[in-house]
């Protein structure tokens, strides 16, 4: 999860643009097998994935339910994004991706 919380100011654009130059540039991850999680109705992050070159349809929209980061009644909470990375059918769990709402 790219959990990045602020108080006052918060940078998801550079957040998102710093953490694929980690993956991608740095340790060399395939971009091509990466794929992303945003919240549902997050289309800022959406379109700031895009920039950075992820594919429209390897950025998966999910609800509140797999999609936003709690510490339960209080505290710091919020969507959030993951990255993923694609690593072929033999370990995957045999199931389509299911979107929560």
């Amino acid at each position: 999860m790219l959990g990045n919380f602020s108080f006052g100011d918060y940078f998801k654009k550079e957040a998102i643009e710093m953490a694929w130059d980690l993956l991608i540039r740095r340790w060399g991850l395939p971009a091509e097998k990466m794929w992303i999680t945003v919240y549902l109705e997050d289309d800022d992050a959406f379109n700031l994935w895009r920039t950075v070159g992820i594919p429209a349809e390897r950025i998966v929209r999910m609800g509140e339910k797999d999609n936003f980061w709690a510490m339960g009644e209080t505290g710091p909470c919020g969507p959030c994004s993951e990255l993923v990375i694609d690593q072929g059918e033999g370990v995957g769990c045999g199931r389509p991706i299911a979107v929560s709402m």
